[in-house]
C-alpha cells in the first residue's frame, strides 16, 4: 500500500512543483528575472515534456525504463532534456528552482544503479544555481558560494538516494521471498494432491484385492456350510426313498426331520453370508453410530462394561475404511469375549486430519504376542477373522495394526487407516 502511495507522489509531484513555480514567477518580483512570456513558454515546454514521459509509461508499461534492455538510451535522453529545461527555467527566474526537484524525482523513479547517482549529481547543479540567485557565477566568491551549495545538495541528495536504494533492495528481496514462498506452496499443493491420488490408488488396489479375498473366503464358507447342508439334504432324501422301499415309516420321518434341520441350518448360514457381504449396521447409520450400537449389543450380551469414546470431528469416510474399522471392532470384542475374561473394555475412535484410528483396550488375561499365528498359516486360515486376518485387511488399505499384550496385563489393539472421505476414489 505505501509503495503505491510513494509511486503516486513521484508521478504527481513534478506537476505540482511546476504549478508552484509558475505561480511564484507571476506573484514574486525578481529583479534578475527574464520577461514572463519567456518563462511561460519554457513552462509549457516542460509540461509537454512531463506529459511525454507519462505517455511513454503508458505505452511501454514501464515504471523504470532504465531497467529494460534496449530502453536505457531513451530514458537517459528524456532525462537530459528535462535537466536542460530546468536549467533554462532557473536562469530565466530562480523561483523555478522548486521545479528543479522534478529532476531528483525522475532520477529516483526511472534510473537505477550508477545512472541514478549521476542523475542526482547533474540535477544538483541547476538547483544550486537557483539557490545562489539564479545566475551563473562571475567572481571567485560566487564560484565558492556555488561550490559549497552544490556540495551540500550532493551530500543531501546522495543520502536520500542511498536510502531509496536500500529500500528498493529490501523490497526486491521481499518480493523474491514471496515469489519463492508462492512457488513452494504450489509445489506443496501438487505434492499433497499427488499423495492423495496415491492413497486413493492404493485404496482402489486394496479394494480389488479385498474383493478377490472375499470371493475366496465366500467360496470356502459356501463349501463348508451351504454345500455340505445341501449334500446332507440330498443324502437324507435318498435315505427316505430307501426307507420307503423297506417300509420303515419311523426311519422315513427321522430322515425328513434331519433334512428339514439341515435346510434350516443352510438358510441361517446363507443369511449370515449375505450380512457379511454388506454390514447391516453401516447401511442406515454413520460409523460412530454403528460402533455405538455394536458396543451396546455386546455389552448386553456378555454383561461386561464397555464404553465407546469419539475424539476429533467425525466425518463420513470411504465405505472400505468404515467397514474395516467396524470389522476390527467386532473382531476385537469377539476376542475379548472368547479369551480375555475382562471386566472392562474401552473403545476410542479418533478422527485426525489425515488418518482415523480405532483403539480397543481391555483389562483381561492378555497373551504372549509371539504365539500369534503367522499370516497364511493353517492356524490363521482356520481362525476366521482373527487378529492375523484383521492385520491383513488393515494393511490392505495402506493402514497399520498394532497389538500390545502381556499375560495378566490386558490387551490393546490399535487400527490406523488413511482418512479417505466418501468419493475420494471417484475418477
Amino acid at each position: 500500500m505505501w509503495e503505491r502511495r510513494v509511486q503516486a507522489m513521484l508521478v504527481y509531484l513534478p506537476y505540482a512543483a511546476l504549478v508552484v513555480s509558475v505561480l511564484l514567477a507571476v506573484t514574486v518580483p525578481v529583479p534578475t528575472a527574464k520577461p514572463f512570456p519567456y518563462s511561460l513558454t519554457l513552462s509549457a515546454t516542460a509540461l509537454g515534456w512531463l506529459l511525454l514521459r507519462a505517455a511513454m509509461d503508458r505505452y511501454d508499461h514501464y515504471d523504470r525504463l532504465g531497467a529494460a534492455d534496449g530502453r536505457l538510451w531513451l530514458t537517459v535522453l528524456h532525462f537530459a532534456g528535462l535537466i536542460a529545461l530546468i536549467f533554462l527555467m532557473i536562469l530565466a527566474n530562480p523561483v523555478f528552482g522548486y521545479f528543479g526537484f522534478a529532476g531528483y524525482l525522475h532520477a529516483m523513479r526511472y534510473l537505477r544503479g550508477s545512472w541514478r547517482s549521476i542523475g542526482g549529481l547533474v540535477t544538483a547543479l541547476p538547483v544550486s544555481v537557483s539557490q545562489t540567485g539564479g545566475m551563473l557565477p562571475t567572481s571567485t566568491a560566487a564560484y565558492l558560494n556555488l561550490a559549497v551549495t552544490f556540495l551540500f545538495n550532493v551530500v543531501s541528495v546522495g543520502a536520500v538516494l542511498a536510502l531509496d536504494g536500500i529500500t528498493e533492495r529490501q523490497s526486491n528481496r521481499r518480493k523474491q521471498s514471496n515469489a519463492a514462498l508462492t512457488a513452494a506452496n504450489v509445489r506443496l499443493a501438487a505434492m499433497l494432491a499427488e499423495n492423495r491420488g496415491l492413497h486413493a490408488q492404493l485404496i482402489s488396489q486394496a479394494r480389488e484385492a479385498g474383493v478377490l479375498d472375499e470371493r475366496q473366503r465366500m467360496a470356502r464358507e459356501i463349501h463348508d456350510t451351504l454345500a455340505q447342508a445341501f449334500a446332507g439334504i440330498v443324502t437324507q432324501l435318498h435315505a427316505v426313498d430307501q426307507a420307503r422301499e423297506r417300509g420303515g415309516h419311523d426311519a422315513d420321518r427321522r430322515h425328513l426331520a434331519n433334512a428339514a434341520r439341515l435346510a434350516r441350518e443352510g438358510l441361517t448360514d446363507a443369511r449370515r453370508a449375505v450380512r457379511a457381504l454388506c454390514p447391516e449396521p453401516l447401511e442406515n447409520a454413520e460409523l460412530p453410530d454403528a460402533l455405538a450400537e455394536a458396543v451396546g449389543q455386546w455389552r448386553e450380551l456378555h454383561g461386561t462394561e464397555a464404553k465407546l469414546t469419539i475424539t476429533g470431528t467425525a466425518r463420513p469416510l470411504h465405505p472400505e475404511v468404515e467397514i474395516t474399522l467396524l470389522r476390527a471392532a467386532q473382531e476385537a470384542l469377539a476376542n475379548v469375549a472368547k479369551h480375555a475374561g475382562a471386566s472392562r473394555v474401552g473403545l476410542t475412535l479418533s478422527y485426525m486430519e489425515d488418518v482415523v484410528t480405532l483403539d480397543v483396550r481391555d483389562d483381561g488375561a492378555g497373551f504372549d504376542l509371539p504365539t500369534l499365528p503367522e499370516p497364511g498359516s493353517a492356524r490363521a486360515a482356520g481362525g476366521g477373522f482373527g487378529l492375523t486376518v484383521m492385520r491383513q485387511r488393515v494393511q490392505g488399505l495402506s493402514g497399520r495394526l498394532a497389538i500390545e499384550s502381556e499375560r495378566g496385563g490386558g490387551t490393546a489393539v490399535s487400527a490406523t487407516l488413511p482418512a479417505i472421505t466418501r468419493g475420494g476414489l471417484d475418477g
